[in-house]
């Protein structure tokens, strides 16, 4: 998100007065003063709001080498997560969701019929089915 002058000063005068709007209000600022802390309050919460709905989808070669790596080192599930931070070093996939998606391949796995049932996803099952139809189903 690219800022105008105009943009950059509103989000500025916002955080410079906020301590002083929260105690004696918005009323005691100029007309002026106050379209400017407005348009500063809402700049930054669309950017928050923004990165709340920005979600990193996982590419078919991130998934495809997380079950290549899952099955090449006999389902250790430690292993292929830090192959793949190894392999990935600029993702913007926390430990926890590569964890849980490793996890959700694991549920396909034939050899672990007695472990915990992960929500499954179609990319998932799609790159699994492709690397070995007969180990991994539903």
């Amino acid at each position: 998100m690219t800022l105008t002058i105009d943009q950059t000063s509103a989000i500025t005068f916002y955080q410079e007065n906020l301590s002083y709007v929260e105690g004696f209000g918005l009323t005691n600022l100029d007309r002026e003063d106050r379209i400017l802390f407005s348009k500063g309050k809402k700049l930054i919460e669309y950017a928050l709001n923004l990165k709340k709905t920005i979600r990193a989808e996982y590419t078919d070669a991130e998934v495809e080498f997380l079950c290549q790596t899952y099955v090449s080192s006999g389902s250790d599930m430690k292993l292929t997560q830090s192959q793949f931070f190894k392999k990935f070093p600029q993702t913007s996939h926390s430990q926890s969701s590569v964890w849980m998606k490793i996890s959700r391949i694991r549920t396909l796995d034939s050899l672990f019929d007695n472990d915990t049932e992960w929500q499954i996803d179609n990319q998932i099952y799609n790159i699994c089915q492709r690397i070995d139809s007969n180990r991994f189903s539903v």
